[in-house]
């Protein structure tokens, strides 16, 4: 799913999709626990660099950065309690990968290697989204989560 998202979507459009990303690895992290995230992370950019070649490694290290934020900071946060999700930890925890991910990923590809165009509104308001999408990520996989998968799974 994160791929057929994020690989056939051309930038920004596709920073604007960033929710089901987000939503995918925080349910991998409920799902698998530590190292949830950053496997999918890993797949999913291993696929997309397939798909857009020239933003290899970009996509590859990005996307694998962002699980391993996802795995790290709801570990930290304590985003899972025994088999419950904590919504506002998770929600946390997508909030601050996403904005450290996507300001990392924009100075890169933006600012240090101009390989997508500087406009700083544009980027701004990706940012911003990117932030607000990932809250979004976590609370509907957090919700997900304690409504439904945690007794099948």
């Amino acid at each position: 799913m994160i791929l057929a998202v994020m690989g056939f979507v051309p930038a920004p459009t596709s920073d604007y999709l960033i929710v089901f990303q987000s939503f995918f690895l925080a349910l991998s992290f409920l799902v698998i626990g530590r190292g949830g995230a950053t496997y999918v992370g890993a797949v999913s950019g291993l696929l997309i660099t397939f798909v857009k070649v020239g933003f290899f490694p970009y996509d590859l290290v990005f996307s694998l950065m962002f699980g391993v934020f996802v795995d790290a900071f709801a570990t930290a946060l304590r985003a899972k309690d025994g088999p419950f999700a904590k919504t506002v930890r998770l929600v946390l925890c997508m909030m601050l990968s996403t904005g450290i991910v996507g300001f990392a990923a924009y100075y890169v590809t933006a600012v240090a290697t101009n390989l997508v165009p500087n406009d700083f509104l544009i980027d701004l308001t990706v940012l911003v989204f990117g932030v607000i999408s990932g809250a979004i990520g976590g609370a509907v996989a957090a919700r997900l989560w304690n409504r439904n998968l945690m007794a099948r799974l």
